[in-house]
Parts: C-alpha cells; sequence; structure tokens
C-alpha cells in the first residue's frame, strides 16, 4: 500500500470576482473571519476584537500604529468590509487570500502587498499556509486562514510585555516582525526532517525495505516544494531589504536584510539535506544490491557444496546385477551405505573449509 505523504497546501475557494462574490451573499464555509487588532501609542498598547465595521475607522483614525489580524479566508463580506475601511483594491485584496499565490512583493500606491507561506507539519505531512501581509502608513493588515497553532503568537507575546516598542518603530518595523516570524516557521521544520534523514539513513543502511525508498522519496520530494515556497521568499526579502520603498525605513530594511540572510541560511540547509536525500537513495541501493549478493553467494556456496554430492549420488545409484570387478565397489559391502554417508560429508567439510578459508563465508560470521 502506498503510504506516501504528500507537501500539501491548503485549498480554499478562490472568488474570481470578489465584490460580485460579496454582493451574491455567498454564505462561508467555515463561518466569519476572526478579527484581533492590536493599537499602539508610544508606550502603550492595546488589544481588542473587532466585532463593529466602524471601529476599524475609529481605531485606524487615534492610534499611530495599528496592527489588524485576519483569521480565516472564506467570509468575503467581512474581507470585503476590511478593503473598504483600508481603501484597499479589490485586485490587492483578491491576491491576498490566495491560496495558491507565489511569494511575491508588489507596491498598490498607497500599500505593500507582501504574499508568503508559512510551513508546518500537521502528522507526518507538511502543510502550506498562505499569509497575505499589507503594510500601509501606519497599519499592518495580515490574512491568514484559521488554525490550531498561531504562527505569529510570539510576535503578539513581545508586544504585550512591551519587548518591541512598536508605537515608537513603526508598521513597517512591525512588517519585518512577522515576516521574521514566518521565516523562523521554517527552522523548526527543517530540524525534523534532519530527524527523519538520520533514521532513514539507519534503515537504508541496516534494513533496506521497499517502505525505505518510498520514505526517502517523501523526503526528497518535501525538500523540493520546501524549496519553490523559499526561493520567491528569499526574493521577496531583497526586494524589501535593497530596494527603497517609502513605506520601509532604514531600520525595517536592515531587519529584512537580517530576514534574508536567514532564508538564505534555510536554502543553503535545505540544499544540504537534498544532498543527503540523494545520497540515501544511493546507499539503499548499494544496500540492496549487497544483500542480493549474498544471496546469490549463499545460494551458489549451497549448489556448489552439494554438486560432488549429487555426484556421488549418482554414481552410487548406478545398479549393475552382473558380477564384475569394474562395476560399483562396494555394491556387496555390509557397509557400503554408511562408507558412502562419510565420503559425502569429508568432501562436504574439505568445501566448506576451503571457502571458508578463501573468505567467501565471513559475510554469515
Amino acid at each position: 500500500m502506498n503510504n506516501r505523504k504528500h507537501y500539501r497546501r491548503r485549498r480554499y475557494p478562490r472568488s474570481t470576482a470578489l465584490a460580485a462574490a460579496v454582493g451574491s451573499g455567498l454564505p462561508s464555509a467555515s463561518g466569519p473571519s476572526r478579527l484581533r487588532m492590536i493599537a499602539c501609542d508610544g508606550d502603550t498598547c492595546q488589544e481588542s476584537l473587532v466585532t463593529r465595521p466602524e471601529e476599524l475607522v475609529i481605531t485606524r483614525e487615534r492610534w499611530p500604529v495599528v496592527w489588524l489580524d485576519v483569521e480565516g479566508l472564506e467570509d468575503l463580506a467581512t474581507i470585503q468590509m476590511i478593503g473598504r475601511a483600508f481603501d484597499i483594491g479589490e485586485l490587492a485584496l483578491e491576491d491576498a487570500i490566495t491560496p495558491d499565490e507565489r511569494p511575491k512583493v508588489e507596491i498598490f500606491g498607497h500599500q505593500v502587498l507582501i504574499a508568503a507561506r508559512m510551513a508546518r507539519f500537521e502528522g507526518d505531512g507538511i502543510v502550506s499556509d498562505p499569509v497575505g501581509i499589507f503594510l500601509g502608513d501606519r497599519y499592518i493588515i495580515t490574512f491568514r486562514e484559521r488554525l490550531a497553532v498561531d504562527g505569529f503568537d510570539g510576535v503578539r507575546q513581545r508586544i504585550r510585555h512591551g519587548r518591541t516598542r512598536i508605537g515608537h518603530a513603526g508598521a513597517d518595523a512591525l512588517c519585518a516582525l512577522l515576516l521574521d516570524a514566518v521565516i523562523d516557521g521554517y527552522f523548526p521544520v527543517l530540524e525534523q526532517f534532519g530527524d527523519r534523514l538520520e533514521s532513514l539513513e539507519e534503515d537504508a543502511m541496516n534494513n533496506p525495505a521497499r517502505e525505505s525508498l518510498v520514505r526517502i522519496h517523501d523526503v526528497r520530494s518535501d525538500l523540493m516544494t520546501l524549496r519553490r515556497a523559499l526561493w520567491p521568499t528569499r526574493d521577496l526579502l531583497h526586494a524589501l531589504g535593497r530596494e527603497p520603498t517609502p513605506l520601509v525605513g532604514d531600520l525595517a530594511r536592515a531587519h529584512f536584510r537580517d530576514c534574508y540572510d536567514h532564508t538564505m541560511e534555510l536554502l543553503d540547509l535545505m540544499e544540504s539535506y537534498r544532498e543527503i536525500g540523494s545520497d540515501l537513495r544511493d546507499i539503499y541501493l548499494a544496500s540492496l544490491n549487497n544483500r542480493m549478493n549474498d544471496v546469490m553467494k549463499l545460494l551458489t556456496v549451497i549448489a556448489t557444496v552439494f554438486m560432488p554430492l549429487t555426484f556421488i549420488t549418482g554414481y552410487f545409484g548406478m545398479n549393475f546385477n552382473t558380477t564384475s570387478p569394474w562395476n560399483m565397489p562396494l555394491l556387496e559391502f555390509r557397509y557400503g551405505s554408511l562408507v558412502a554417508l562419510a565420503i559425502m560429508a569429508v568432501v562436504s567439510s574439505v568445501m566448506v573449509r576451503f571457502f571458508w578459508r578463501r573468505g567467501w563465508l565471513k559475510s554469515w560470521h
């Protein structure tokens, strides 16, 4: 049975015309989106759940830096309402909630759209979750699917405990922290890959079963798809860290360059794991060939040992009724059968000892 675990992306229905879908009253399959807002002013931060649309406008006008986190990508009416409150175009909004969007960065007038992907393990397989980040003049809006594990919880903890002064640093610094959390989420995933490769190496050398080859192929396939997700992420971080953007200051640009370095570290580690995966496949094939050679060697030795025994039994099996000095010896001897067995035992022992001295049997020692 094929038990391969594939790299999976969350599949969500994509609206080809967002406004038309909202206007038709399309129901949400997973319930309304959850809106969590963090507003900062200097050293003060306020965290709340948004239940009314007017709260978005009031909070945006009052606080210098606002972070709106939208959990759930199927509540099209709420997403459209957020677009109107923050003056986000429909094309940019649709790109932010598209599940299969390639990681990229685009500038839409007074806003910067960053599409990224967060990786995590779900059971034995890898799941890739889309994340859309809008960077505005004094606000950050993140769009992501509702999950059991909050990938941005570490950023919230830093803000709650005052380790990050978002009110002073600005929205671009908060955007850098969020992207840093996205990149850091790849490290534990790759660490588990390292553990899986060690286990596979031991199995490939000691127990080269067919399941080991399937698992090796799964690891190489997962690493390839992760590589395809990280390479464009590296490009978008390079653009944010090197190219001048009106909404990104020097401090945030330096942070983006640091995220870029982390991405390169991940890519280097991933390339090493890919090479190890290729080597494991070669080790598996070599171990399988060695095991087959050992089996063939054992069968050859057994056949070789029995060849003279077959000759002896065949010779003594030629029964002639006439008495002649040229006929088979020991035919009339009382202990002829025991003598024949002794001859066969001696021949077998001599052959096995000869094979052992030549080193042909040491693989079973």
